[in-house]
């Protein structure tokens, strides 16, 4: 079995492969993504794109590193053992402190068979508990249900949402999908077509399609973006 820090390892190189593929698609040179990242050689990013070499091969505080100056909060990244998992059976707040220093928010599931419904009309599965920054002041979590996003996110996984967050293009959002649920895709604009993109990660797009809406449509159902993320529920 994979062992969870090489797993850590794995995924925070998806995270770091997805974002910089992202800054070469908005028209950063290899040299500005090179001295964003912290790499010495801009020679080295053209091989990372081109999938000829990965920065998972990097030590651990590199691959840290590298996270952190594309945006990312590391912490997003360590295995759920960093958080504590309570079953609810009813209604409880969506945030609350819980003990000193922590913070529980409430897990919902994403399914939905029939028109959409916002989380506020659903029974919580769990709460999660853990230091506030670890949260990164999510408002609430979903289950992952699919596996239209692997191999960043596994399905079974556990993700936090920030409600009414600033757009930013080509990062992680759930969108509510009437009979389908809430959905997990990252997001890009094609400006052309006034659209936004909605993308999986997972490469086999013949199952997992990308799909088009118009941006105007598109913001109704985008509830809002992903800010952390923990493995394997």
């Amino acid at each position: 079995m994979t062992d969870k820090w090489e797993k850590t390892a794995q995924v925070a190189w998806e995270a770091i492969l997805q974002k910089v593929k992202a800054l070469k698609q908005e028209g950063r040179t290899l040299q500005e993504i090179a001295e964003l990242v912290g790499v010495g050689n801009r020679a080295l990013i053209g091989e990372w794109i081109n999938g000829n070499r990965e920065a998972v091969n990097a030590s651990f505080a590199n691959l840290m590193n590298y996270l952190e100056r594309l945006g990312y909060n590391y912490m997003d990244f360590f295995p759920k053992e960093a958080a504590s998992i309570r079953r609810v059976a009813s209604h409880a707040p969506v945030e609350k402190v819980s003990g000193p220093g922590l913070k529980t928010i409430n897990v919902y599931n994403v399914a939905g068979a029939g028109p959409a419904v916002s989380v506020g009309e659903l029974e919580p599965l769990f709460q999660v508990t853990a230091p506030p920054d670890y949260f990164r002041r999510s408002d609430y979590a979903i289950v992952v249900d699919g596996h239209s996003m692997e191999p960043l996110i596994a399905h079974g996984s556990i993700v936090g949402v920030k409600l009414h967050a600033p757009f930013v293009a080509n990062e992680l959002y759930v969108a509510r999908i009437p009979y389908e649920g809430l959905v997990i895709k990252r997001v890009g604009v094609d400006r052309t077509a006034n659209e936004f993109v909605f993308k999986s990660e997972n490469p086999n797009k013949e199952n997992y399609p990308d799909f088009r809406l118009n941006i105007d449509e598109a913001e109704g159902i985008i509830v809002g973006r992903v800010v952390w993320v923990m493995w394997g529920y």
